[in-house]
């Protein structure tokens, strides 16, 4: 339906796996990665990559900047949806594009994010 993702990850955090949460607002799942995170992240993702086609991303495997884009969104819904989550939303934005610098912070700051994302409840 209209409003959910059918995001695709087993962890503890099935925000995005079952449909059963709706999206929240203050994000919206067309809103370009590069508007959300910054014209930093533009350069990486372009400016059409939306946060759903995000955090639907099949292809993260072997390529950190994927993952990195694939969980900081998803951490970042997290963050305005989760209470407790372990980052605010600006930090998840802020580590996002720090972690640009390279492919070695890329995967360390993803695997951050996926760590986070699977663990909330």
């Amino acid at each position: 339906p209209v409003g959910y993702s059918p995001f695709m990850w087993n962890s503890a955090c099935r925000f995005w796996s079952s449909g059963a949460e709706q999206w929240p607002n203050i994000v919206p799942q067309e809103a370009a990665v590069s508007k959300v995170f910054g014209s930093r992240s533009m350069d990486k993702y372009g400016p059409r990559l939306t946060l759903l086609e995000a955090t639907m991303r099949t292809d993260d495997v072997g390529s950190p900047f994927v993952k990195l884009v694939k969980h900081g969104s998803a951490a970042l819904i997290n963050a305005y949806t989760r209470t407790g989550f372990p980052f605010d939303s600006w930090e998840v934005k802020a580590l996002l594009l720090e972690a640009l610098v390279s492919e070695d912070a890329a995967a360390a700051q993803a695997e951050r994010f996926q760590q986070a994302n699977e663990s909330c409840v």
